[in-house]
């Protein structure tokens, strides 16, 4: 289709301009597992391929044989971000410093959620969007899966070309929409997909089986995601616009088909034909034996609440007084740790999380508790924590409910990089005489511990409520533009998009800036759109 050839060629204008990531920006969008072109029209292949492509890329999993693209750039666009910057992981390789350290621009690494993610999905929905007419619903999981992939993205940046994708006559220079403008773009894709697919998913319809590795073609749970998303979103933006987020949040929690629920409705993308290797055992495992291990804050949280669900999510490394260790981030001697702190525990086919079902119990105690109804807040809290333990395969559900267990420091296992702060007073038993505040931070950190290892919404919950604490870096190399206390807020943009779109990559500057509540430059320290707690 025209608008898919326009679209390729920017897609190439950007290999040739940005720096070794996109050099081979179109071999990578083209799957040779995966019928292409002139077969596109034969079985459904003409959206399933895409749509199979699209769900590979809203966690950097696409891989096309050995390890060209998969954990390697993973490593890059999460695991160097979103999981460390959350307190999920920990570097263990000193040559990766700089992220750890909060040198975000160093190496190149903010680009690639742009330059792959981004590009990787536009690209495929622009593929696919011809076809709305004819096959509304397959191309409403396509908007799902777009929404669940770009909502990442301008989370890491704030203002993206979002509303003019499909626009043939913008493509090769797309202005940059306002985060505001975003959400409300993400917002409108889900209302419209959801209701498109209410019926079939209310009378057991299956949509693209063929090429769903993530719900095998099962409408009512992929409005069951769709839901549960939209709900993320509407509490992601509940300091920014209150009432749009009570808004959407109330569309899905009235949904008929409803939220997930149970454990059966956890969100991964699971191994499908062909190459796969799961990133975090990569990673944890196979890169230099290991260049990152579980973190400092989530096993911290995590000891000192005695959680049953240690024992399913990390591996033993015992230090006489503990059997679960993370490394704190923010250090330079990284590879001191490999012997000594526990990994996540996990194999190479593993799949990968995109959302917990617990996550919408917690999404809703949170709507409960800012609409003031206690009572509701406290069942939907709780009944998040027993799915949140089903789902691992952990016991002792309810004696973890009734803990009055604090959280204290964090004892360095190498010697010199402990934090004897104690990271947070408040306990996991709900408790009718606390605060707002209190409570909330309950439901965060319930969040935190059941969305592990899906560390970028880690880290967006973590600028937008403050919780759970994560211990700060031990060292800053930003150059001041970034408070150690407020942490990292957001990814710079790429420098291919300063080289091929640099009215409008200024533009979004702009925009940024006056969205934000502090900050205006393009760097770590500006914060989005919907950053606006008034605590911090």
């Amino acid at each position: 289709m025209k608008t898919s050839k326009i679209f390729n060629l920017f897609a190439l204008a950007v290999a040739f301009t940005a720096v070794s990531c996109t050099g081979d920006f179109l071999d990578r969008n083209t799957n040779p597992e995966q019928a292409y072109e002139e077969h596109m029209k034969h079985d459904g292949l003409a959206i399933g391929g895409p749509f199979s492509q699209m769900t590979k890329n809203v966690s950097a999993a696409y891989q096309m044989g050995a390890s060209e693209y998969g954990s390697d750039r993973y490593q890059v666009i999460q695991d160097l971000a979103g999981n460390i910057f959350s307190g999920y992981t920990g570097a263990t390789n000193s040559g990766f410093t700089q992220n750890n350290l909060y040198n975000i621009t160093a190496g190149g690494w903010s680009k690639g959620m742009f330059e792959d993610v981004y590009e990787r999905l536009v690209t495929q929905a622009v593929n696919v969007e011809p076809l709305r007419e004819s096959f509304p619903s397959e191309v409403a999981l396509v908007d799902i899966v777009k929404v669940a992939g770009l909502h990442r993205v301008t989370d890491s940046y704030g203002p993206i070309p979002y509303s003019v994708i499909y626009d043939e006559e913008q493509v090769l220079a797309r202005p940059y929409d306002s985060q505001e403008q975003v959400y409300r773009g993400m917002f409108k894709d889900l209302d419209n997909a959801i209701e498109t697919l209410q019926n079939q998913a209310l009378g057991g319809g299956m949509l693209l089986a063929d090429y769903d590795d993530v719900f095998y073609g099962d409408v009512a749970k992929w409005v069951k995601f769709a839901n549960t998303l939209r709900l993320r979103l509407a509490m992601h933006v509940v300091y920014a616009d209150e009432a749009l987020a009570f808004e959407e949040a109330e569309k899905s929690i009235n949904n008929p088909v409803g939220l997930m629920t149970e454990a059966g409705d956890a969100a991964y993308l699971h191994p499908g034909a062909g190459a796969w290797q799961y990133p975090l055992y990569t990673i944890q495992y196979d890169f230099n034996n290991g260049d990152s291990a579980v973190g400092a804050t989530i096993e911290t949280y995590m000891n000192s609440f005695g959680d049953p669900r240690r024992e399913k999510l990390f591996t033993k490394v015992s230090d006489g007084a503990r059997d679960y260790i993370g490394v704190r981030n923010g250090v330079t001697n990284g590879s001191d740790y490999k012997l000594k702190v526990s990994r996540i525990l996990c194999d190479q086919t593993s799949p990968m999380l995109w959302m917990a079902p617990a996550e919408a119990y917690f999404l809703k105690a949170e709507y409960w508790l800012r609409k003031g109804d206690e009572a509701q807040a406290k069942t939907a809290y709780e009944e998040g924590v027993k799915v949140a333990f089903a789902t691992v395969g952990a016991a002792g559900a309810d004696e973890y409910l009734a803990s009055t267990a604090t959280v204290g420091g964090y004892t360095d296992p190498v010697g010199n990089n402990s934090y004897e702060n104690a990271l947070s007073g408040t306990p996991v038993v709900w408790s009718g005489a606390s605060s707002f505040e209190n409570h909330l931070e309950q439901i965060i950190t319930q969040k935190y511990i059941a969305m592990f290892p899906e560390g970028q919404e880690a880290w967006t919950e973590y600028r937008r409520t403050g919780y759970p604490n994560i211990i700060p870096v031990k060292q800053n190399n930003s150059g001041g533009t970034i408070n150690t206390n407020l942490q990292v807020r957001r990814l710079p943009y790429p420098s291919s998009e300063y080289q091929a779109n640099a009215t409008n990559v200024a533009a979004a500057v702009t925009l940024l800036a006056g969205e934000a509540k502090s900050g205006s430059a393009d760097n770590g320290g500006t914060r989005l759109w919907w950053d606006k707690n008034p605590r911090f």
